[in-house]
C-alpha cells in the first residue's frame, strides 16, 4: 500500500531513490544536449580557425610578392638613373678623339711634312651643348637622392607619360582607392610632385584658366 502522507513518502528510501533516479536521468539528458552543442560549436570554431589560417597564409604570400616587386622596381629605377648619369658623364667627358684612317690610306699620310698637323685629329669644343648636359646630369643626380616614396611616385608618373597628374590621382595610385576622398593624402601627393618639379624630374603646368595645376613627365614636356 502506498503511503499517503507527504512526510512519510519523502522519508521513504524507495521513493527518494526513485526520485533521485529521475533527476539523474534528467541531468543525463541535459548533459547530452549540452555536449552536442559544444561539439557543434567546437567544429565550427575549428573550421573558422582553418579558414582564417588560409587567409593569413595567402596574405603573407601577397605581402612577400609585393615586397619583392618593390625591390625589383627600385633596382630597375636605380639602374635607369645610373644609366642616365653615365650617359651624361660621357657627353661631358673628353672632347678630343682621334679618327683611325683606313690602312690603305696611311702610306700617303706618312709622306707628308713632319711639321704638318695630323689631319685625322679633331678637337671638339667641350662647351658645346654643355648647358643641356649639365641639366641632364643635375636631374640624374637629384633623382638618385629620392627616397622610397619619391622614387615610387616618379616611377608611376613616368609609366604614363600622357597622363596629367593631380594630387588626387597620384594619391590613389600611391595609397590605394581609399585615398580618393582623403584631402590630406592629396596634399601629400601634390607636395611630393612639387618637390619632383623643383628637381626638374617632372614639369608643373596650369589649366587654361590658371586655377588648377597638374604635372607631366619631363620627357612628355620636351616632346610637346
Amino acid at each position: 500500500m502506498q503511503p499517503t502522507d507527504g512526510g512519510t513518502a519523502s522519508a521513504n528510501p524507495s521513493w527518494v531513490a526513485a526520485d533521485m533516479g529521475a533527476m539523474i536521468h534528467q541531468c543525463d539528458a541535459e548533459l547530452a544536449e549540452h555536449d552536442t552543442r559544444l561539439d557543434r560549436l567546437t567544429s565550427g570554431v575549428a573550421a573558422l580557425e582553418a579558414e582564417m589560417e588560409t587567409v593569413h597564409s595567402k596574405r603573407r604570400q601577397v605581402v612577400a610578392t609585393r615586397e619583392q616587386a618593390l625591390r625589383v622596381q627600385e633596382t630597375l629605377l636605380a639602374a635607369a638613373q645610373a644609366g642616365a648619369a653615365l650617359r651624361s658623364g660621357q657627353h661631358g667627358g673628353r672632347g678630343k678623339f682621334k679618327v683611325v684612317p683606313d690602312p690603305d690610306e696611311r702610306e700617303g699620310a706618312d709622306s707628308s711634312s713632319d711639321g704638318a698637323a695630323d689631319p685625322t685629329e679633331t678637337t671638339i669644343n667641350p662647351l658645346a651643348g654643355g648647358a643641356g648636359h649639365t641639366a641632364e646630369a643635375s636631374a640624374a643626380s637629384d633623382a638618385s637622392k629620392l627616397g622610397p616614396r619619391g622614387t615610387r611616385a616618379l616611377q608611376i608618373i613616368n609609366s604614363e607619360p600622357d597622363q596629367r597628374w593631380t594630387g588626387k590621382l597620384l594619391a590613389v595610385r600611391l595609397e590605394g582607392q581609399e585615398a580618393e576622398v582623403d584631402g590630406k593624402a592629396h596634399n601629400r601627393a601634390r607636395t611630393l610632385m612639387d618637390d619632383l618639379a623643383k628637381k626638374q624630374l617632372v614639369l608643373k603646368k596650369y589649366s587654361d584658366d590658371g586655377r588648377r595645376c597638374y604635372f607631366v613627365t619631363a620627357a612628355a614636356a620636351e616632346a610637346a
